[in-house]
C-alpha cells in the first residue's frame, strides 16, 4: 500500500459508513454522521448532502423519508443545570429522534433531541424542530409550529396506491414535471 493510500485511509476519505440498520433503495449523499451504530434507516430514504447527524442518543428513520441538504439531527444535550461546572458538566442526556413514514424534511432543518415526527409530516426549510410534530402536519419556523395539515383522505388514497416519492418512482421511468409559478 502506497503512502497516498495510507493517508486516504487514515483520513477516512471514501470510508464506507455502516449504520446500525439500513434498508433497501436508500440514497445517502456525503455528510457527517456520528454515533452511526445508533442510526437506523429503513427503506427508500433520501438524505441530501452536507447533513450533520449526531446519533449517540439514537435516530430511527422509517420508510420513504426525504431529507433536503444540510439537515441537522441532534440526540444529545448537556447538563447545563449543574451544581458542579459552568456552562455545563460532564453529564450527557441522550434522547432518541424518531421520524415516521413518508415525511419530507426541507433544506437546513434542525431537529432537537427527543423529537418524534409523525407520519406524512412536512417540515419547511430552515425550521428548528424542538417538539413533536403530529402526523400530516406541515410545520415551519423557529421554533417550528403547525402551519396547516395535509388532506388525510388524499394522503391515504396516495399511500394505498404505494406511489411514493419521486426518487423511488424515477427508477420506474417516471419523469419529473416542472411547473413555473
Amino acid at each position: 500500500m502506497g503512502l497516498l493510500q495510507k493517508l486516504v485511509n487514515k483520513l477516512g476519505i471514501r470510508k464506507k459508513v455502516e449504520f446500525g440498520g439500513l434498508g433497501n433503495g436508500n440514497i445517502i449523499k456525503a455528510g457527517s454522521f456520528f454515533g452511526i451504530k445508533n442510526i437506523k434507516i429503513k427503506s427508500n430514504v433520501y438524505i441530501g448532502q452536507d447533513s450533520y447527524w449526531y446519533g449517540h442518543g439514537e435516530i430511527e428513520i422509517e420508510n420513504n423519508v426525504i431529507f433536503g441538504p444540510k439537515t441537522t439531527i441532534w440526540t444529545v444535550n448537556h447538563n447545563y443545570d449543574s451544581e458542579v461546572a459552568l456552562p455545563y458538566d460532564e453529564v450527557d442526556y441522550y434522547k432518541k429522534v424518531t421520524i415516521h413514514d413518508n415525511v419530507w424534511i426541507g433544506f437546513g432543518v434542525m431537529i432537537s433531541p427527543g423529537v418524534t415526527i409523525g407520519e406524512g409530516a412536512v417540515i419547511a426549510m430552515g425550521s428548528v424542530v424542538v417538539k413533536d410534530v403530529p402526523a400530516l402536519a406541515v410545520v415551519g419556523g423557529n421554533p417550528a409550529k403547525v402551519l396547516k395539515e395535509r388532506d388525510p383522505l388524499k394522503y391515504q388514497a396516495v399511500k394505498a396506491k404505494k406511489d411514493f416519492h419521486y426518487l423511488a418512482r424515477k427508477r420506474l421511468g417516471i419523469q419529473k414535471k416542472i411547473i413555473k409559478a
